[in-house]
């Protein structure tokens, strides 16, 4: 019976059994659901092993570590700030030193390696993706998961490009705009804004239970735009709704609600280990700062100057590092942030 048909009011639903097919829509009949825990929190990212690169101060909020926006082309590889320029990068992850970046424009994902200043094309994604990258998610090994929305998909790729899996079900994913793995279990998490629920599987793929369901009550979404885990459980950013923002537990159940009225249109979401939150706001073209689901600080604003945004598309944290995929200004801010919000001035 298609996962669908048995939502019934189960915050997190979990099948009984292993499966491990690569498409899930096989896995669902015949199977008996029970409510069970979703696995466990995630572990710990690790900070970057940062150069020591020049540091600016802007405006006493933002400090901005490192701007990317493209390099040159020389056997392959792309190198340095100077010939091919960024055109529209929508979606940014990072492991230590390694910043992944999928630009729509250019229809490339690429590798940049800031210890070395050094920019690659990972794959080409014209012919890969269906549509546009939503999201993209680095796991500890460097093998990467796309979303591709359009194509109703997930694909997991290994560190070069090589197709490891594919995560495609017409029945339970519509519209996948957010995928993260918890990097200690290796569940992949997978937000859907058609069906308005996050798809829950096992690392070989099978599909294990959902959280949340469609409607405008506590621990349920509407429109939802982007996903992230915490120490608290998994945060759900919606398009609609008085609070854009909801935290569930790691069991699925509703947990809390950030502060109402402080995000119209939530792009991204991330969350650090102090259960500080970061969301990019469409409307205003800035990122909010959230401590313990209170709004605390307002970063940025519509501009092309460092610190300042246009149409941020991701968010990614790894340490003390907030990678920005500022898209319509065709590059990735980083801002180095401290356990109060922001770091000061100096090196990382």
């Amino acid at each position: 019976m298609p996962l669908r048909s048995q939502r019934s009011h189960l915050a997190a639903l979990i099948f009984a059994g292993a499966a491990f097919g690569l498409n899930a829509c096989a896995l669902l009949p015949g199977r008996d659901a029970a409510p069970a825990q979703v696995p466990s929190e995630p572990a710990a990212t690790s900070a970057p092993e940062a150069p020591a690169p020049a540091v600016a101060a802007v405006s006493g909020q933002v400090l901005v570590w490192r701007e990317i926006d493209g390099g040159i082309l020389s056997d392959n590889r792309l190198t340095g700030p100077d010939s091919v320029r960024f055109m529209r990068p929508v979606a940014v992850a990072a492991r230590g030193p390694l910043v992944y970046i999928a630009d729509a424009g250019l229809g490339r994902l690429f590798s940049y390696d800031t210890s070395i200043d050094r920019l690659r094309v990972v794959m080409e994604l014209k012919g890969v993706m269906r549509g546009e990258v939503s999201d993209i998610f680095v796991a500890p090994d460097l093998s990467f998961y796309l979303a591709d929305t359009a194509g109703g998909r997930v694909l997991h790729f290994d560190r070069d490009g090589g197709l490891i899996k594919t995560l495609q079900d017409p029945v339970n994913i519509g519209r996948p705009v957010a995928v993260t793995v918890n990097d200690q279990t290796g569940y992949i998490f997978v937000a859907d804004g058609f069906n308005d629920d996050v798809l829950v599987y096992n690392p070989a793929g099978g599909l294990t239970g959902a959280i949340g369901i469609r409607g405008n009550g506590a621990g349920q979404f509407r429109g939802i735009t982007a996903f992230a885990q915490g120490p608290l459980g998994y945060y759900v950013a919606t398009r609609y709704g008085v609070t854009r923002v909801q935290v569930m537990g790691f069991d699925g159940g509703y947990l809390s609600s950030f502060q109402p009225d402080t995000v119209v249109f939530p792009t991204a979401i991330a969350v650090r280990a102090d259960n500080r939150a970061y969301v990019s706001d469409y409307l205003s073209d800035d990122i909010k700062v959230f401590a313990d689901g209170k709004l605390i600080q307002t970063l940025g604003g519509h501009g092309s100057a460092p610190g300042r945004f246009r149409r941020i598309t991701d968010l990614w944290l790894d340490g003390d590092f907030l990678y920005v995929a500022d898209s319509l200004n065709g590059r990735v801010q980083i801002l180095s942030l401290s356990s109060e919000g922001l770091a000061p001035a100096g090196n990382p």
